[in-house]
């Protein structure tokens, strides 16, 4: 819930901001939150870009997390795992800065530095470093659990509110890849 009021407010302080600038810039006027094009198409809303940064963010936080379990996990599916993730959000994370391009929400992300659901703190990476084998894999899970649930929470939002088809779109292949990914970390854990 706390999650939920955040990005309601990051929304509207984005939506204040994105009508500003757009109306200043000549890039489209904002209608509702939308801003949309000359032709009249909806471009990138507020919530669009929030979801991009965010999920940008948390894979950037979790890097550390994914190498970290492809080196020490005791589990050969936990590392197996950690190593594909590693790979797939290097691949992905293409794809997300495009569209944050696309957005005009380009270069430092705000949202790196903050501590928030789903992503791994640095204490987090620290008490795992005393952990071993089984233990070490329960919390790595832990944490993997929570950060590919975040991962669909809020892609899920980016699915209800986003006004950008090519967003929206992302985020539905985004869901779908994080259920699955959901399902294999709950087959490597329990190995």
């Amino acid at each position: 819930m706390l999650v939920l009021r955040w990005l309601l407010g990051l929304s509207l302080l984005v939506a204040a901001l994105a009508g500003c600038s757009a109306e200043g810039q000549g890039q489209g006027v904002a209608h509702g939150g939308v801003i949309v094009t000359s032709t009249g198409a909806p471009a990138f809303n507020p919530t669009d870009v929030a979801w991009l940064q965010l999920t940008d963010a948390l894979h950037t936080r979790a890097e550390p997390l994914l190498e970290l379990a492809a080196d020490r996990a005791a589990g050969r599916s936990l590392r197996a795992l950690a190593v594909r993730l590693g790979k797939a959000r290097e691949a992905g994370r293409e794809r997300l800065r495009t569209l944050l391009g696309a957005a005009g929400a380009g270069g430092d992300n705000p949202h790196v530095a903050h501590d928030m659901p789903g992503m791994p703190t640095a204490a987090d990476l620290r008490a795992l470093e005393g952990l071993r084998e089984r233990a070490f894999d329960r919390r790595t899970g832990e944490l993997l659990r929570a950060y590919l649930e975040q991962l669909v929470l809020i892609a899920n939002g980016e699915r209800a509110s986003g006004g950008a088809a090519e967003a929206r779109e992302l985020a539905a292949d985004l869901v779908r890849e994080h259920t699955a990914e959901l399902a294999e970390l709950d087959r490597a854990v329990a190995a």
